[in-house]
């Protein structure tokens, strides 16, 4: 079984956010074991580490990583070896993945979340091919991410003469959440593929 831990310096912010009925939820994971909430870690590299190295997904306030300075630290752990990050801060506008995947910059009111439970409940006991997207969108993830690039295509004659810098970002990371690597999809491509994905989806 995954293990979560969620590290969160202030016990108010998960109650300014959350029902009493989600804290019951989000606390009876804490019984069964897939989940850790602490209020801190070790600021040593090494003991870090080693606190962490038991955890599939790392959740913590972005505060906290910077004021403690070890934001750094916890990145490159997460990399090493292959761990999934979720940053949240009610001062984050934008939530956006990083790392290839492996990194979710959050809003606070967006992670804390009536579904946050049940998505660390599937986390731990299920294969998840993209946990932090699944997180972000549900189980139509893919297609939206499909959405989102047709939609670039639909501006842009083609993605790879992209000039508006934000949008070429944006290509690019669809493209690697979708596919793994970047590499150009024409129209035909991708709306075969949306149409593929909601029949999936229709029939799960």
């Amino acid at each position: 079984m995954k293990k979560v831990i969620i590290i969160d310096d202030r016990q108010d912010r998960k109650r300014r956010h959350l029902s009493e009925e989600s804290l019951d939820e989000l606390y009876g994971l804490v019984e069964n074991g897939m989940l850790t909430i602490s209020v801190e870690i070790s600021e040593s590299i090494d003991n870090l580490h080693n606190e962490l190295m038991g955890y599939d997904l790392i959740a913590v306030h972005r505060s906290y990583l910077t004021n403690n300075g070890i934001f750094n630290d916890v990145t490159d752990f997460i990399n090493k070896h292959n761990k999934y990050l979720i940053v949240f801060s009610g001062g984050i506008s934008q939530n956006t993945m990083l790392c290839k995947g492996h990194q979710l910059n959050i809003n606070s009111k967006d992670f804390y979340t009536p579904k946050l439970s049940y998505f660390i409940k599937y986390f731990c006991s299920n294969d998840m091919q993209s946990p932090l997207l699944e997180l972000l969108y549900g189980n139509s993830w893919r297609l939206t991410l499909l959405l989102q690039y047709r939609y670039l295509i639909w501006n842009y004659d083609d993605v790879d003469d992209i000039d508006d810098k934000k949008d070429a970002n944006l290509a690019e990371k669809l493209q690697t959440a979708l596919w793994g690597e970047c590499y150009t999809k024409s129209l035909d491509g991708i709306n075969k593929e949306i149409e593929q994905e909601k029949e999936r989806r229709a029939n799960s």
